[in-house]
């Protein structure tokens, strides 16, 4: 990623969106993310080791971006994703 492109959150939506510095664009932020604690809200593939496990919304996240739990839909419940067993978090 171009290293003029700063990731932020929107606080007045649920939108992840980059912003080029100086251009006043922006595009949608897409990818593998770090930060687990800015996405509650947001739809999420969940991948490990190359595969994809699981697909849905953020329910909540750790401050400290090492767990997250996806929301229940449907017949699935609530599951918890940890970062220290090698999940990524892709948007």
């Amino acid at each position: 990623m171009n290293p003029s492109v700063q990731a932020v959150a929107d606080a007045g939506s649920s939108t992840l969106e980059a912003r080029l510095n100086g251009r006043g664009k922006s595009v949608p932020v897409q990818g593998a993310r770090a930060d687990w604690a800015r996405l509650p809200g947001h739809t999420v593939e969940v991948w490990l080791l190359g595969e994809h496990v699981a697909t849905g919304v953020v329910d909540q996240a750790a401050d400290d971006d090492s767990v997250l739990w996806l929301a229940g839909a449907g017949a699935d419940t609530r599951r918890l994703f940890d970062k220290g067993t090698g999940y990524q978090m892709w948007v």
